[in-house]
């Protein structure tokens, strides 16, 4: 069924997540470069390799239980979803023979597709990858191939379209297994992580990505002292919800830096909110059609229109939060236009920085 397929392509990266929190941290990158790219790229420096490699990977579970995987068809498409891991586990395999990094994940998701609306999902799955580097000009580049795939569920939880649903029930069609087979064939592309040297930032791409090449990314930043935690463009259809992040405020003093631009429709709602009651938001949204209302007093609540791009900052206690973005017209004080058949999908382009508070 095309629109199970489609459903399954968006969750190929529910493993694609940073390799640690973006930070200005660069003892991994500096230390390599004082050997030399010559010395760390030479396959034959397998130990070396790999002991470099575990730097990064000691705070990969951390991460991924933090913040959201944004779902796409393709890395320079729109997010159409967001993976949210609630249990990781990982290990580095560690012989002379064999040398591999295993994940162990399980979470939930929502994806939407224009057969389906919006489907609620839960996936789990363990894979082994073999993982490498390269160095070019400062910057590392590490690459994860899957090595073997276990355990790959998909259960779906809710599909919003009533015709979808009867489709599925006529055709007997089941829905899980053609998800979990996709998402396993997905999967075996691995992917790969690039750690820029020049701002300690991070960012990763599905694949290999050569030496020197990048992921799309609609924003180019230049000369900032601020951290990018976020550089992407989403998509968000009528009477849907999009939960990004979250974002973590590390110190006092600090404050999250926004830029968005929307294209598509005339306005959306915009929300930030603690990634618990976000949380809260999430597993409803996950469960029930329609968009889900706010459980709490947002700490930011405004509309963004279509045209100059949208500039705010918040200065933040520490903790995680949420960029929420609502395009319906139960919650928030905007609405998507009312004429039958108009989705109006709102297209944004956010970045979402931390920086010192002004």
């Amino acid at each position: 069924m095309r629109s199970r397929k489609l459903l399954a392509a968006c969750c190929a990266p529910i493993l694609v997540l940073l390799l640690g929190c973006p930070s200005k941290e660069k003892v991994g990158s500096n230390a390599m470069a004082v050997l030399g790219p010559g010395v760390v790229n030479d396959p034959k420096n397998k130990s070396l390799r790999f002991d470099i490699l575990q730097f990064g990977l000691e705070r990969f579970c951390q991460e991924m239980t933090r913040r959201s995987v944004p779902l796409k068809l393709a890395d320079d498409q729109p997010v159409l979803g967001r993976y949210f891991a609630d249990t990781c586990s990982s290990q580095v395999l560690d012989d002379e023979n064999r040398k591999s990094f295993v994940v162990q994940y399980a979470g939930k998701g929502y994806a939407w597709t224009n057969l389906t609306k919006r489907v609620g999902f839960k996936a789990a799955g363990l894979v082994e990858y073999a993982p490498d580097f390269q160095l070019h000009e400062g910057s590392m580049y590490v690459y994860f191939r899957p090595r073997r795939i276990d355990a790959t569920s998909f259960e779906t939880r809710m599909v919003e379209s009533a015709a979808a649903q009867t489709g599925i029930a006529v055709t007997g069609t089941d829905a899980d297994a053609v998800g979990q087979n996709i998402v396993k064939g997905q999967l075996q592309r691995g992917f790969t992580v690039i750690r820029y040297d020049s701002d300690g930032t991070t960012e990763f791409g599905l694949g290999y990505i050569a030496k020197g090449a990048q992921p799309f990314k609609p924003y180019r930043v230049e000369n900032s002292d601020k951290l990018i935690l976020a550089n992407d463009r989403t998509e968000v259809h009528s009477e849907q919800q999009d939960y990004i992040g979250g974002f973590e405020v590390l110190d006092e003093g600090q404050a999250l830096y926004f830029t968005i631009s929307l294209d598509g429709a005339p306005e959306v709602d915009a929300f930030v909110v603690p990634k618990g009651n976000g949380d809260l938001m999430i597993e409803s949204y996950l469960g029930s059609p329609g968009p889900t209302r706010l459980t709490a007093p947002p700490v930011l609540d405004e509309p963004i229109r279509s045209g100059s791009p949208w500039k705010r900052f918040l200065t933040l206690p520490k903790g995680l939060y949420y960029l929420v973005i609502d395009h319906s017209k139960e919650v928030g004080h905007v609405a998507p236009p009312a004429q039958a058949g108009d989705d109006r999908a709102a297209k944004l382009d956010y970045l979402v920085q931390l920086g010192e508070a002004p």
